[in-house]
């Protein structure tokens, strides 16, 4: 009696099961793009202030120091910093564009997934329409 009232999981409950991840996959993706877009504009945001910082202070060492070699020193480090921060940036950006490639792959795969499902849920259907069919043929036989 207990196999009576267990709830069997019917192939309408796995569509709705499978829309409700498909749903939350989206908003995590959305969310995820929205996090990174954030995060880049504030590496950017930061890269710019140590610019301004730096620049500053090689202004004030550009002044005060006499020999060359010193002031050509001040722009070699201005410049590796500038080349650290946006290989950095980029790195960052190339890593979370890895992970979007990855999530879009799951997506074509859950899709291919889905798509089975619903030839199932078609063949469930027309045998479902075949058996009343032949059910109501066989009330007019008898």
């Amino acid at each position: 009696m207990g196999n009576y009232f267990s709830k069997k999981e019917t192939f309408e409950n796995q569509v709705l099961a499978m829309e409700s991840r498909i749903a939350n996959m989206e908003s995590r993706i959305n969310s995820s793009k929205t996090r990174l877009h954030n995060n880049y504009i504030k590496i950017i945001f930061y890269f710019i202030i140590i610019e301004i910082i730096l620049a500053y202070s090689l202004y004030t060492i550009f002044f005060s120091s006499d020999t060359l070699s010193e002031k050509a020193m001040c722009f070699v480090y201005s410049l590796l910093i500038s080349i650290g921060f946006y290989s950095f940036a980029k790195l960052y950006r190339f890593t979370f564009g890895l992970e979007e490639l990855f999530e879009e792959r799951k997506r074509v795969t859950d899709y291919e997934h889905t798509k089975k499902l619903l030839e199932n849920y078609e063949l469930f259907k027309k045998k479902k329409y075949f058996n009343r069919i032949e059910l109501s043929s066989d009330k007019y036989r008898k």
